[in-house]
């Protein structure tokens, strides 16, 4: 079994390279998305190291906007014509492994066949979806270049009804954009978004649309929806803000416990040493 990694990356060179040679394991291929905004220069002496590329499409990622979904769908669709996989892992560069990749492709043979990738509902009452549905259900315009777009906004949502998704019988999940999933949902995602521009049409006015319209494509499949499970990352929202916490070794007892396969975020500019402590438990070569 052969798994692509899609890894989405914009600073920090060094941390990149140290997260690669954590990943360095035969069944795994790393793709490195670099943001169109930053100097990819810097990365190109990654992809000397075996089973490493870089992204030929590159997308300019703005957070929160729709962007970071098409550099998405775009990296995944360049790793599958580019290898023939059976997982395809989505990751952010600033993800660490916690597991040996050995034990997590093993895990994966196991599992073979799981969607890992989170599906809150919103009937479900969880309570993400507190500020989650204020993104969704109302017209947000972020993704405009107009001026007084954020006055056109609140324009448009005082006059117009709540959203409605485009598919009947569809229900809009998510939490998470960032999952391992199989080759052939990952196929049918592509696929699904080209034959229904009226889905990414909604998810364009969705503010943070990364986190739900993945989910919420294979969730409404039913040959998937009953695979589903969690995504294999460690994240720690406990500071209740936009961006997960930024994981230093505090958090080294709760990444050690977890049965997650790998954690988020790390930054070895603020914190090298529990990086350094990961490295030690992958056994990475140096």
């Amino acid at each position: 079994m052969r798994i692509g990694c899609l890894i989405l990356a914009h600073k920090n060179p060094e941390q990149v390279e140290r997260l690669l040679r954590a990943m360095d394991h035969p069944a795994f291929d790393l793709y490195l998305h670099i943001d169109g905004k930053s100097d990819q220069a810097p990365f190109e002496y990654l992809a000397e190291r075996p089973r490493v590329f870089l992204v030929r499409n590159r997308v300019k990622v703005f957070w929160g906007k729709y962007s970071l979904v098409q550099a998405t769908l775009d990296g995944i669709a360049e790793v599958m014509d580019r290898g023939k996989y059976e997982y395809i892992h989505v990751m952010s560069a600033q993800d660490f492994p916690i597991k040996p990749m050995e034990e997590i492709y093993q895990y994966l043979v196991a599992n073979k066949g799981t969607e890992f990738i989170t599906c809150l509902r919103e009937s479900d009452g969880h309570e993400w979806w507190k500020d989650a549905a204020l993104h969704t259900w109302k017209y947000n315009f972020h993704n405009l270049s107009i001026p007084g777009k954020y006055r056109l906004e609140a324009l448009v949502n005082k006059i117009m009804p709540r959203r409605k998704y485009p598919v009947a019988g569809h229900e809009v999940v998510g939490h998470s954009n960032w999952f391992t999933i199989t080759s052939e949902s990952a196929a049918f995602m592509l696929d699904y978004l080209k034959r229904h521009p009226e889905v990414v049409r909604f998810f364009k006015y969705v503010w943070g649309a990364d986190e739900l319209i993945f989910s919420t494509i294979i969730y409404n499949h039913p040959a998937y929806r009953d695979k589903v499970q969690e995504h294999l990352v460690y994240i720690d929202w406990s500071e209740h803000v936009a961006n997960p916490k930024l994981l230093t070794m505090a958090d080294l007892p709760a990444l050690l416990a977890t049965d997650k396969l790998f954690a988020r975020k790390f930054d070895t500019e603020k914190d090298a040493e529990v990086v350094a402590r990961l490295e030690e438990r992958v056994r990475v070569q140096r």
